[in-house]
């Protein structure tokens, strides 16, 4: 189920997947610091470690990196259900434009891994 969700996910954003080369990482940090920081902490590392459901490290080496840029397109927009995970990451798509979210996964990619 989780793999027909994802291939779902993934073929409705495969088209707008030029888009994230052409993301904008300084525009995405802003971006970040405004949608994403409250939970995923400054610098991606997560938030307050009390936090519940605990928020993923977006800097974890050997996971980030191997997470398609199409599905974290997916997760920003549509929420964190659409994927299987926690209903507490909202789904962004109706504030956020396409070119933001590439903006901010972008920015995500400049995170170094720990």
């Amino acid at each position: 189920m989780r793999t027909a969700l994802l291939a779902a996910l993934c073929s409705s954003c495969v088209a707008a997947g030029a888009a994230a080369d052409a993301g904008d990482p300084k525009h995405g940090e802003a971006l970040f610091g405004r949608y994403c920081q409250g939970c995923h902490g400054e610098k991606g590392r997560g938030g307050a470690h009390t936090f519940m459901p605990h928020v993923e490290n977006l800097t974890k080496k050997d996971y980030i990196e191997y997470l398609p840029d199409e599905y974290l397109f997916g997760v920003i927009t549509q929420g964190g259900p659409s994927v299987g995970k926690s209903s507490y990451m909202p789904a962004w798509g109706t504030k956020l434009k396409d070119q933001e979210v590439w903006d901010i996964i972008a920015y995500i990619r400049t995170l170094p891994t720990y």
